[in-house]
């Protein structure tokens, strides 16, 4: 049995609180949050050479006759990385054995006391029938992403989505997309993924998974815009964490965002570690001075006051900077490239040195 990512989202807790099994917790308390994906009954001792990992292993312990059987038994599953046992009551003892209880509390494996009327029969049965439903809702979530992948492409009109739209009760006027990684719960609206991204067509606002990207809201023939900016969004939240809507993506903060470390490495070795090295040696401040410039928009007055100097002073400062590093200060350009330089070391912390 391979595993499925749908099932493997199921824990020992979760199982433990659903209603069709009224399974009792005895032992190995710690292990409740250990996935599992199968079922899988025994009376070996040692189990292990039929297990692939996650099970349930369900036994009536009719080998499990003394500390010794329960210590081995126990041993096994939870080296096969099995995920709890299921100790069938009624058929060879009214509760599971006090030495297998203890063997379990040691290990951190939960075991679970399964009441009479409850046929093992029936684990197998509902994880089927979870492992097949989860594969037809991978297969749903799949054929939706190759959809909206089209539809942003340019490749479809958003029509083609109207039926799930409509399905899903959403509200053809206000939509948006959201692309986030591929989540494991579901999420209101319509879900497509398409590799290790997940859009999401919703017709209002949420709390979503970090990162995210939030597309710009608008009806169905927007839709195509909304979801070109959402991955744009996404891969900027990706590089800087948080969610980034649309409106952030026109930005100068967002366009730097996006640069990788080679495009930035020019700006570094070229002006950024020239005023560094220079301040170092010279006991100067012109990367302080520089940067408090350009948070002044490049205002000699405002800088000067900022940094208590005479505007005199401030001048030599950004004449010494465009000698070092061939750029003006005082030229717009010029600026922008400075501001990226600066940007580099202390936004995305990279050491100019």
């Amino acid at each position: 049995m391979t595993s499925d990512p749908a099932v493997l989202r199921l824990t020992v807790r979760q199982l433990l609180e659903m209603p069709r099994f009224r399974l009792r917790l005895v032992a190995g308390a710690d292990g409740l949050d250990r996935s599992i994906r199968w079922a899988h009954s025994t009376e070996l001792l040692d189990p292990g050479p039929y297990l692939r990992g996650n099970e349930i292993v369900l036994t009536v312990g009719a080998a499990l006759r003394d500390a010794a059987a329960c210590a081995s038994f126990a041993g096994s599953v939870k080296t096969s990385r099995g995920a709890a046992i299921g100790y069938g009551i009624g058929d060879v003892t009214d509760a599971a054995p006090a030495d297998l209880r203890e063997v379990c509390d040691r290990l951190g494996l939960p075991l679970l006391e399964v009441p009479p009327e409850v046929p093992f029969l029936s684990f197998t049965e509902w994880f089927a029938e979870r492992l097949a439903a989860g594969r037809d809702e991978r297969h749903e979530r799949e054929e939706t992403g190759r959809l909206l992948r089209m539809v942003g492409e340019g490749l479809a009109s958003a029509e083609v989505l109207r039926p799930r739209i409509d399905d899903a009760g959403l509200d053809p006027a206000t939509l948006r997309a959201i692309a986030i990684p591929p989540p494991e719960e579901d999420l209101p609206g319509v879900l497509g993924v398409d590799g290790d991204t997940a859009i999401v067509i919703t017709d209002g606002d949420g709390v979503w998974p970090e990162p995210a990207g939030i597309g710009s809201p608008g009806p169905l023939d927007h839709l195509p815009l909304s979801l070109t900016e959402s991955l744009a969004a996404l891969d900027a939240a990706r590089r800087t964490g948080g969610v980034v809507h649309a409106a952030d993506l026109a930005t100068f903060q967002a366009l730097l965002g996006r640069l990788d470390q080679d495009q930035l490495a020019p700006f570094i070795d070229q002006i950024a570690r020239p005023l560094a090295d220079y301040d170092d040696a010279h006991g100067t401040r012109l990367v302080e001075t520089l940067r408090t410039f350009l948070d002044k928009g490049g205002a000699v007055g405002a800088t000067s006051r900022a940094l208590y100097l005479h505007p005199n002073t401030l001048r030599h400062r950004l004449s010494r900077i465009e000698a070092l590093t061939g750029r003006n200060p005082l030229q717009f350009e010029d600026r922008v490239a400075l501001a990226i330089a600066i940007w580099s070391v202390t936004r995305r912390g990279v050491s100019p040195s």
